[in-house]
């Protein structure tokens, strides 16, 4: 009896450690687009989220995916970097030749994250540029444990992003472009200003001069006898400078065509591998 006993709290044992992995993977051996072991979403919020995530993904051919766990550390892996990227690669691939998508890893324990991209379309719409758009979409709702909110908004702003990516304008080089229109636009009127105020200036030192020096003059009767041998010759030259047109060119990557794997996708060249970055919430 005790020995019966014991293989099965062995047992029990052995089915807790394989637990992390076999709670993240589905009989098929991937997963959902959102998969929430930590479950902290309720099912019908976890299904609208995956139904939210799917359709982005399909529609882009980029894999947008969602993963939640107790504590990343149950997998053996040194950092949460390393733990999201063998997930992506064993349990998720991603769309076409690169395998592109995008992985949001929320750990609960220490309370971690880590946003992990792979493949060259994913890496040419999710570069480091806007990790902070990405991060101020959902940190605000998790700070205060609305979970659902957070991730809603973190696919509307994984949404945004593609949209301009796959048309090959990255959305960081378009907010780029509208920051150094706002700048020359502020420095315009900066020199706009200066340039009233250095008239004013001028015209006023120049008033202040000539005031001290009529002081000691006396009246003469003749327009003439006001100019002397030393007396300057001045000759106005005026320049009128009217715009300046500034000149931005765009030029695009190559063309993306659609790939096969994961069920289509796009390809081209660029850095193909695990690229990301993480904190804490």
């Amino acid at each position: 009896m005790k020995r019966k006993f014991a293989v099965s709290l062995l047992l029990v044992l052995l089915l807790s450690l394989l637990l992390p992995v076999s709670a993240l993977a589905s009989s098929s051996g991937n997963l959902s687009y959102v998969t929430d072991s930590a479950g902290i979403l309720s099912e019908s919020q976890r299904q609208e989220l995956e139904s939210m995530a799917a359709g982005i993904s399909e529609k882009y051919q980029c894999g947008v995916y969602i993963v939640t766990t107790q504590d990343y550390t149950e997998f053996g892996r040194g950092s949460i970097s390393s733990c999201a990227e063998e997930i992506f690669d064993r349990y998720l691939h991603g769309f076409g030749e690169t395998g592109d998508g995008i992985l949001f890893l929320l750990s609960m324990a220490e309370r971690d994250f880590y946003i992990d991209v792979h493949g060259s379309f994913g890496n040419y719409a999710f570069p480091y540029r806007v990790n902070d758009t990405l991060d101020n979409s959902f940190l605000s709702y998790f700070r205060n444990n609305n979970w659902y909110s957070g991730f809603k908004s973190y696919l509307i702003t994984v949404e945004q992003l593609l949209i301009p990516a796959e048309e090959g304008y990255p959305a960081y080089l378009e907010s780029l472009q509208e920051s150094q229109a706002e700048q020359e636009q502020m420095i315009k009127g900066a020199k706009g200003v200066g340039s009233v105020l250095a008239g004013i200036l001028t015209a006023a030192g120049v008033c202040g001069g000539m005031k001290s020096k009529m002081k000691t003059a006396r009246e003469k009767n003749d327009a003439d006898e006001y100019m002397t041998p030393a007396s300057p010759h001045m000759r106005i030259v005026q320049d009128n400078f009217v715009n300046r047109t500034r000149t931005v060119q765009v030029i695009p990557q190559e063309p993306r065509d659609s790939g096969g794997g994961g069920g289509g996708g796009h390809t081209g060249g660029g850095f193909s591998g695990h690229s990301g970055h993480g904190g804490k919430f």
